[in-house]
């Protein structure tokens, strides 16, 4: 009988911040929080400059999340 070893290699990948921020699509975030502002700077009315930074805050955020859902939807 021939023992044949095989050999495993294991690729360990240590996910860097750089990593995560690809995967939110930045580009794509940048189009969305740029509609954002083009939205509040159109309003006809004024609005309290605390609600339109957290306004955009959240709309980055949200835009984030769904493009990282979306690379692990396609994964």
């Amino acid at each position: 009988m021939v023992d044949i070893g095989v050999e495993t290699t294991v690729h360990e990948h240590d996910a860097g911040l750089s990593d995560y921020f690809a995967l939110m699509k930045p580009r794509v975030m940048q189009l969305v929080v740029f509609t954002a502002v083009v939205g509040l700077l159109a309003a006809p009315v004024n609005v309290h400059p605390i609600i339109a930074i957290a306004s955009i805050l959240f709309v980055a955020i949200g835009a984030g999340a769904s493009g990282a859902l979306n690379m692990w939807w396609d994964a």
